[in-house]
């Protein structure tokens, strides 16, 4: 118990830290324009500090360090090369770096990772595969890191989304360790879940708004798929539920269904599969007339629902279980998809009858 109150006062610190720091840290942005300015494709009208990211990451750094628990060092080259990836997206927002200088960077991380012996080891039963040799534990884990990235990445695109689906990993995350008895991990948790809880105080607020900016979405997405692989370190697929996976799978697969489901969309309309459109999922809930709030909150739900499936599912059909939210996501887009083209339909017919 006393270990619990200690835990819930570092997150309870990181928050108010964050609360602190976050007004003082959009004065500086502003000044030197580390801002996002309104364009075609966005959805605000003013000037936004994208200093999200930044500001997380600074609570973070300087609470652990200062913590007299050290047990976070086991993971020190994913906190490394993370910040080495906020580094990256804050001179992205600042002066738009070309997409194929950040792949490259992401792909050498990914390899440091992968060196370091945080890799993903087994297929868990896909294909009836399980342990699989070194060189294809490289390969796979550069592309899983580099592919959950920038499809966390691709889901900041509305006020609040981003933040919360890290918020819930973080949860997750901080679970796991409670479970695996690693308190020191456990805190770096609730530190980002407090810092997390403080940003979006902020991201949905109508005066004093702050983004996450690519600094935070490389960041934190970089940060969960890594904690999510240095989990499956502790995966025993014999004895005890695959934490590692599963929190892999809750917590990327529909931002990376979505990304799949766009790319290969732009791919059949004959467009390039990176140029940027409107057409996420988050984007067709916007035009539903979906508040940002509800459609985190809704992005949420759909999160959860997968959660349930794979928790249900996972035991008996092993990853075969991701395929199964894959179909209810699809399931789920389409009726969205199918409301907004009867919602079109309807507006042009009125158009017509006062024409």
């Amino acid at each position: 118990m006393k270990d619990f109150i200690e835990l819930l006062i570092s997150g309870t610190l990181a928050f108010i830290l964050s609360i602190c720091i976050i007004p003082v840290m959009r004065i500086i942005a502003k000044k030197i324009r580390l801002v996002d300015v309104p364009n075609t494709r966005k959805i605000h009208y003013t000037p936004i500090p994208l200093i999200g990211g930044l500001a997380i990451g600074m609570i973070i750094l300087l609470l652990i360090e200062i913590s007299a628990d050290k047990s976070w060092r086991i993971i020190l080259p994913i906190i490394v090369t993370s910040y080495i990836l906020l580094l990256v997206g804050t001179l992205d927002d600042k002066t738009d770096i070309k997409a194929i200088y950040k792949l490259i960077i992401q792909v050498c991380v990914s390899i440091i990772i992968a060196t370091s012996g945080i890799r993903i080891s087994s297929l868990y039963g896909l294909f009836g595969i399980y342990e699989i040799n070194t060189y294809f534990q490289y390969l796979l884990t550069v592309l899983v890191i580099v592919t959950a990235v920038n499809a966390f990445n691709l889901i900041d695109g509305v006020d609040g989304l981003a933040g919360s689906v890290a918020g819930i990993g973080f949860v997750l995350f901080f679970i796991i360790m409670l479970i695996e008895g690693n308190l020191g991990l456990a805190r770096v948790a609730i530190l980002f879940v407090g810092s997390i809880i403080a940003f979006l105080k902020y991201n949905l607020s109508q005066k004093n708004k702050i983004f996450l900016g690519n600094s935070g979405s490389l960041f934190l997405g970089y940060l969960l798929i890594c904690l999510g692989i240095f989990i499956t370190k502790f995966d025993n697929n014999t004895t005890t539920f695959p934490y590692g996976v599963f929190f892999i799978l809750f917590v990327f697969t529909i931002p990376v269904i979505d990304s799949i489901r766009v790319y290969t969309d732009r791919i059949l309309r004959g467009k390039s599969p990176f140029k940027a459109d409107k057409t996420h999922i988050h984007h067709l809930l916007l035009l539903l007339g979906f508040s940002h709030k509800k459609i985190s909150i809704t992005f949420i739900l759909i999160n959860v629902l997968t959660f349930l499936v794979q928790y249900v599912f996972f035991k008996s059909y092993s990853i075969y279980s991701s395929l199964i939210s894959f179909f209810i996501f699809i399931a789920v887009f389409k009726i969205i998809k199918s409301i907004n083209h009867f919602l079109s339909w309807k507006k042009r017919i009125k158009e017509l009858e006062y024409n």
